[in-house]
């Protein structure tokens, strides 16, 4: 059998089973025919030749995937980057909804806008809170004041007239309570808060009154022949008298508002009853309740106050500015003088021998 029987063989079988192939399996080229066998009989050989058993054609298989290449994307994702060709890139007119979110979008006046409408009101909330806080200092200021009058109504003359028999002298008294109630206004809040606002006056006037150095103005001065008995006696034992026994203040309170110990307070009160007599010493309550009139209304008493405070605060800088002065010139002329010092030379003596 020929080379060409045998090919012609191998198609025909081809053609009668043919084999279905898948759909998605792309096309590929048919396989290469088998090989033809070399023929058994040959030139010399005894015996006819024998035909060879045709065997059945293989199915083609799929051609597999190449490996070594990239993964494709799915085609349902849509393409990015810049060359992509989107409507924002390709400059394509945009669609309803991203005409509505561009309307949406506040332009620079709007945004300007609504920046001066925000600082507007920030500044008229300020104003509103800076007049509330003026009209509350306000109100707090005036309460202040009804308070202190109140009190400069209540307890002034009483402090006057128990001044007044403490140093023997109504002019010297008069300058010591106001000269208390100066000092009470410019520590009000100290003073508003005390549990005994009268007893803290109290104690200032009566310091002020007994201060050795008010004998030392004319007309501070008690003179010797307008004082009592007790006038007469020192100013501690005066002070605690007075306190104990004409006020009916207890013994610990009378050594606490004349700033002595307790036991001294007792020795100056015994003393004290001593000189003057039991007698003299039941009518101090009696002659304390003879109140004087104040000659300032409390008004002019805070109005006084405040200047007094104006000037001692100028005087303060003034000092200071002064001292600064002196200071600086001490510092600038002072290392000045040496260049203007006469030096002495230096006598050399030799002795010749």
């Amino acid at each position: 059998m020929t080379r060409a029987h045998l090919t012609k063989t191998a198609r025909t079988a081809k053609k009668r089973r043919p084999h279905p192939q898948p759909a998605t399996t792309p096309r590929t080229a048919p396989p290469a025919p088998p090989p033809a066998a070399p023929p058994e009989g040959a030139a010399g050989s005894a015996g006819s030749p024998r035909a060879p058993r045709a065997e059945p054609p293989q199915a083609p298989r799929p051609a597999e995937p190449d490996r070594s290449a990239a993964p494709s994307e799915p085609a349902s994702q849509p393409p990015t980057g810049p060359l992509s060709g989107t409507p924002e890139d390709s400059g394509a007119p945009a669609s309803g909804d991203d005409a509505a979110v561009g309307a949406s979008e506040p332009t620079a006046k709007q945004v300007k806008a609504a920046a001066k409408a925000a600082a507007k009101e920030t500044r008229a909330a300020a104003e509103q809170a800076e007049a509330a806080a003026e009209e509350a200092e306000l109100r707090l200021a005036e309460a202040a004041e009804a308070a202190f009058d109140t009190l400069y109504a209540h307890a002034a003359p009483a402090l006057i007239r128990q001044a007044e028999v403490l140093t023997g002298n109504e002019e010297l008294a008069r300058y010591a309570v106001h000269r208390a109630f100066d000092r009470a206004w410019l520590r009000w809040p100290e003073v508003a808060t005390d549990p005994d606002p009268v007893g803290w006056l109290r104690s200032q006037a009566f310091e002020l009154a007994l201060a050795p150095w008010q004998q030392l103005l004319p007309w501070h001065r008690t003179p010797r022949r307008a004082r009592g008995d007790l006038q007469r006696l020192p100013r501690g034992a005066r002070h605690a008298v007075l306190l104990h026994e004409g006020l009916g203040l207890g013994l610990r309170r009378t050594a606490a508002e004349s700033m002595a110990s307790t036991p001294t307070t007792a020795a100056r009160i015994i003393r004290a009853r001593d000189a003057l007599g039991e007698e003299a010493v039941a009518g101090l309550a009696g002659l304390l309740n003879e109140p004087r009139v104040p000659e300032l209304p409390a008004e002019q008493v805070r109005e006084m106050s405040e200047e007094r405070l104006r000037h001692q605060t100028l005087g303060s800088v003034a000092a200071t500015i002064v001292l600064v002065l002196l200071t600086a010139g001490g510092l600038v002329f002072g290392p000045l003088s040496d260049h203007f010092s006469v030096s002495t030379p230096l006598i050399d003596i030799r002795f010749s021998p």
